[in-house]
């Protein structure tokens, strides 16, 4: 992801509305003093992604349909997103990490991720390639279609 400009406090001040309307575009924006970066302003959408990208990627090592093709798509239900965030004292983060899991362990599909989410497919599409998240379309192998065709009759 190629952050953005890089603009002073002042402008900040001066322009806060166009500068959030633009990170609100997916356009991150750095806002720095005497020289200094201070903070980046972006989407919060795009900040929660990047987020549940991480903790993904903190995880310990486990079985997931996307890395043993014997392992069936488990699929993931709204329920079960409610549980993470009631779970998590409320926190919608937990919702979007729990998610994100999902769909990068090939339990899910990109479309019922942006379902779960609240995106269309293809806002979550243009949101994964500007973000830089690997994108899974399709099926890779024979037994991975037999296996959603499956994961989808049951």
């Amino acid at each position: 992801m190629a952050l953005g400009p890089i603009i002073s406090k002042t402008d900040l001040a001066r322009h806060t509305r166009q500068i959030l309307d633009r990170a609100r575009r997916g356009r991150p924006i750095i806002v720095e003093s005497y020289g200094e970066e201070q903070v980046a302003i972006m989407d919060a959408a795009d900040y929660r992604c990047l987020r549940a990208i991480a903790a993904y990627h903190a995880l310990p090592p486990h079985p997931a349909p996307i890395r043993d093709r014997h392992l069936l798509p488990r699929g993931l239900e709204q329920e079960a997103v409610a549980q993470a965030i009631a779970a998590a004292g409320g926190d919608l983060q937990a919702g979007w990490d729990r998610v994100l899991s999902a769909y990068l362990d090939g339990e899910i599909s990109l479309g019922r991720a942006a379902e779960l989410m609240g995106f269309s497919r293809f806002d979550l599409t243009e949101r994964f390639h500007r973000l830089g998240i690997p994108l899974r379309l399709g099926p890779a192998t024979v037994e991975e279609a037999k296996a959603e065709v499956e994961a989808l009759q049951s």
